[in-house]
């Protein structure tokens, strides 16, 4: 995702089970923006032939206006217009329909959902992730997002369904049971890893086998101090918590609950045993914060991208790593080639990080249907959408690959907002394999018996919100080593208490207990 991933990631610290629910349920944005956030994987690469609906050449079809808000890293470009234009050429030919593209940056996209929501702005067609921007379950439970039922997937996006493994389809239920997404299928294991400059590797040979957690990092930290002037160590920000990884425990980022490993009755860890468990590592990130190892703007910088763009950070957290990413990080790093050094294990995160909802208020949900299963299925739109205009933003080199033109004017870098990303074109760098090896992830990664929770507020809607407060105020200032965690801590677990942690982790517990209870675990 050029990532954005701007890790982009909101569930930072996701062994703490308030920590993940909040931030699965807080209309927060923190996340890793890297790939953040991204969504499922396939049981097969996508056709590279064109596949349209059939259903969607009706020449009966009234011609409809739809509009399309989705987070981007940056401004696309000043080509932005010009590849829309195009783009509204093919929907009238395939659906009597255009669409506005909205593009926004990943800090703007929240408020300016909740913005356009609390107006009534038009607007059809959303992006959404369980855990991040647009956060699944609670837009749901504001009503802001149109179900999605059967009848009308099969009769309006019945190829892009297809692509879809039913064994992954779960994952997009609501607390309710119902569908309000459809997913952006793509990864669908997320296995966070720490980004490291390749030219700082060589330089101080670093043997990446060796590093398996925050801690095997601090000599190579302080060699980059006292030798690379200029250079960042180890870059965070507000979207990069969760550095740490909590050994005993299934909780990958993303799930709204965190349980304890090789436990047959799945105990939730809750706030106060997974604080006392992180004491150490905040008093690590403290002596690093203190030495300089860290970015003095940490706890008050938004997107960690903002400062890898410019070359200087050694090292920085990345949320999914996967099959060829490492491409999408080097021109997210100033140009700079960068190594995955893996600090967790492999999980299957199912396809509902990253998805497609339709606004409630839409006034053409079957249309901005039809619209997503061209975007899932119909490579030239997709490619369209992702990569600009052939011969004027990028060369094909063969059917796999192509050259993106540098400065050509459209360059969103996020193929993973747009749709099926098993139809993108390979960019150089990347393996003619690389999605094959993704599926392989995907199949052969960890899948917790946390897969299909999702966490309703609807109880503990005023505890939900003042406990996102108290963990705004704490958690990224000890993460990121601003504060002295022998002071903070206590105090932050205190303000928790009296803000109603007891309340929440008990209707948490409850409905834990319940998911178990239907699949025949306790």
């Amino acid at each position: 995702m050029n990532k954005t991933k701007n890790k982009t990631i909101v569930q930072l610290g996701m062994l703490l089970l308030v920590f993940a629910v909040i931030a699965a349920c807080s209309n927060g944005n923190n996340a890793p923006v890297s790939s953040p956030s991204q969504a499922a994987g396939s049981s097969a690469p996508a056709s590279a032939d064109p596949a349209p609906s059939a259903s969607s050449e009706d020449p009966g079809l009234p011609e409809v206006k739809l509009t399309f808000i989705y987070p981007v890293a940056a401004n696309p470009g000043p080509d932005q217009k010009l590849v829309n234009d195009e783009i509204n050429k093919y929907l009238k030919e395939k659906i009597n329909a255009t669409v506005e593209l909205k593009p926004l940056t990943f800090d703007e996209y929240e408020p300016k959902l909740n913005a356009m929501l609390a107006a009534g702005e038009d607007f059809d067609i959303g992006w959404s992730s369980k855990g991040w921007l647009g956060n699944y379950q609670p837009y749901i439970d504001k009503g802001a997002y149109l179900e999605l039922t059967d009848d009308m997937i099969n009769q309006y996006a019945p190829e892009a369904r297809a692509n879809i493994p039913d064994k992954f389809w779960p994952d997009m239920k609501a607390a309710d049971g119902k569908v309000y997404g459809f997913p952006i299928y793509q990864i669908a294991a997320k296995q966070k890893s720490l980004i490291i400059q390749k030219r700082f590797v060589d330089k101080y040979n670093l043997d990446l086998s060796a590093i398996q957690s925050y801690k095997d990092l601090e000599p190579f930290l302080k060699t980059l101090k006292e030798n690379e002037k200029g250079i960042v160590p180890l870059g965070l920000a507000q979207n990069s918590n969760g550095l740490y990884v909590d050994p005993d425990a299934v909780s990958p980022d993303g799930a709204a609950v965190g349980y304890k490993k090789d436990d047959p009755t799945y105990s939730l860890i809750l706030a106060e045993e997974s604080l006392n468990k992180k004491q150490d590592f905040y008093r690590t990130m403290h002596a690093w914060y203190k030495a300089g190892y860290i970015n003095k703007d940490a706890p008050v910088l938004q997107n960690i991208n903002d400062l890898k763009g410019k070359g200087t950070v050694a090292v920085s957290l990345e949320f999914t790593s996967k099959p060829g990413g490492e491409i999408g990080e080097k021109a997210i790093n100033g140009g700079n080639d960068v190594v995955y050094a893996p600090i967790s294990d492999s999980y299957f995160t199912g396809i509902a990080s990253a998805m497609h909802v339709i606004n409630k208020s839409s006034k053409n949900p079957e249309r901005a249907l039809m619209f997503l299963n061209l975007l899932n299925t119909d490579r030239y739109l997709y490619n369209l959408i992702c990569n600009g205009i052939e011969g004027k933003h990028y060369n094909k080199v063969d059917d796999q690959f192509i050259e993106p033109i540098a400065d050509s004017g459209y360059a969103p870098n996020g193929d993973w907002v747009f749709g099926n990303q098993f139809n993108a074109y390979l960019k150089p760098g990347m393996a003619p394999d690389t999605w094959e090896k993704t599926i392989q992830l995907n199949d052969n990664a960890v899948v917790p018996v946390s897969n299909g929770f999702g966490f309703s507020e609807e109880n503990v809607k005023a505890e939900g919100a003042n406990l996102n407060a108290v963990r705004n105020e704490y958690a990224t200032a000890l993460e990121t080593g601003a504060v002295d965690p022998d002071k903070i801590v206590p105090e932050y677990l205190n303000k928790m208490k009296a803000s109603g942690l007891e309340k929440y982790e008990q209707e948490v517990a409850a409905q834990w207990d319940a998911f178990l209870k239907e699949k025949g675990l306790r």
